[in-house]
Formats: structure tokens, C-alpha cells, sequence
């Protein structure tokens, strides 16, 4: 059961088209888990439409909309049946929503190890403001104590893990702010996937602070 969404903000802001790439991928994520959110934007979209059509009209100069015609033209593309399909061959990739199947590359992902139970693999998608990564726990396994210098955004994609606010399953949409600390532990019976959008690194606490206060950071 998924029991954290996206607040009414954040879907607004996804059905304007306001959102930059990575959170707009986790929003989309989370939608292909959750009914209620997907009728939620189907609703806000609606709203959207009846807005315009109801505007007033603002006159366009024939010069204007004929660049406008011809940039659309430059945008259409061949047949997409025509175009090779990528396809990783990843262990995990089968296990994951086909949505975020298709944003992975050809062949094994890069995992990196950053703690002896936390892999991560980034994903890039041409977005220069935050990092876009699969976070990968070990069945109860548990991440590093950890802090953060900007906002994340968590998906969780397959299996389960806990913090000390709660327990979060597949589809829950979660997002932590700039100064909050939690440590992720796996449920002990599966490994936890999950989608995470980062705007900035972050800082490890405790004892491995000293050793290495900070984890890597690539906007994708």
C-alpha cells in the first residue's frame, strides 16, 4: 500500500511543465505505482484545458506562427519503430517499472559501492541541476547515517526499507529536505531499488563524517 505521495504543489507543477527533468522522472515513476496520484493529474490536466480554451484569445502575427509551424517541423522525427531499442541486460532491470527501464543504458549498469550494503548506479539524462541514480540496499543491509545540503526526492522501486520515521514500500514518494538526517535500513527477507533525485550531496554524520564527509555528487 502506498501510503507518501507528492504534495498537490509538486503535481501541479508536473502537469504545467514547470518541473526540470530528474524530479519530472520521479514524479512519472511514482504514477506508474499510484491510481489515485494518476487520477489526480488527469484531473489537474483537465483543469488546465478548460483554462485555456476559456482565455481570451491574444492575437498572433502570421510571421510568428509561421516560425513557430516551422520549428515543429524540425521536431518531427521517422517513424519511433524505426529507431534501435536500447535494452539493458542489467540483473535488476527486468524487476523495475518499464519507465525506468527505458531511461538505462545499453548493457550492465555501473554500480558503485559507497557503503559495505549501498550500491549506485547513475542515470544520465541531460539534467545539469541534479543527480538521477538507482540506490540499491542489500536485504537488511542499511545505509550510512546521513544528512542533506539540498532536496531528495526517493522512489522506492522494488522491496522495502524503513528509517526512523516510518516504513516505505513500493511506489512511496518521499522527499527530505536540506538539513534533514535518517539512515535507511533494508527489510531483512528482500534488497530495496530505489529511483532518487539529488540536489546536492550528501554529508555523512558520525564517525565516517571523519573519514569521508561527503559522497559523490553528478548532476546527470
Amino acid at each position: 500500500m502506498i501510503n507518501r505521495h507528492p504534495e498537490s504543489d509538486l503535481l501541479v507543477e508536473y502537469v504545467s511543465g514547470s518541473l526540470s527533468v530528474a524530479p519530472c522522472i520521479s514524479v512519472t515513476t511514482h504514477l506508474q505505482y499510484c491510481k489515485q496520484c494518476s487520477d489526480s493529474v488527469e484531473s489537474l490536466g483537465e483543469i488546465g484545458g478548460e483554462l485555456l480554451t476559456t482565455a481570451e484569445a491574444v492575437p498572433v502575427s502570421d510571421e510568428l506562427f509561421d516560425r513557430v509551424i516551422a520549428s515543429l517541423d524540425s521536431l518531427v522525427k521517422e517513424d519511433p519503430s524505426d529507431e534501435p531499442q536500447r535494452q539493458c541486460s542489467d540483473t535488476i532491470s527486468a524487476e523495475l517499472p518499464e519507465f525506468v527501464q527505458r531511461l538505462l543504458p545499453d548493457g550492465e549498469l555501473d554500480w558503485r559501492r559507497l557503503s559495505p550494503s549501498l550500491k549506485v548506479a547513475r542515470i544520465s539524462v541531460g539534467e545539469e541541476k541534479y543527480e538521477l541514480a538507482l540506490h540499491r540496499i542489500d536485504a537488511g543491509g542499511k545505509a550510512p547515517e546521513h544528512d542533506h545540503l539540498g532536496k531528495e526526492i526517493t522512489v522506492v522501486l522494488t522491496g522495502s526499507f524503513s528509517d526512523e520515521d516510518g516504513v516505505y514500500q513500493p511506489g512511496d514518494f518521499l522527499v527530505r529536505e536540506a538539513g534533514d538526517t535518517h539512515r535507511p535500513f533494508a527489510a531483512r527477507n528482500q534488497e530495496c531499488i530505489c529511483l532518487s533525485v539529488l540536489e546536492a550531496p550528501i554529508r555523512l554524520t558520525g564517525i565516517k563524517r571523519v573519514l569521508n564527509p561527503f559522497l559523490s555528487f553528478t548532476p546527470s
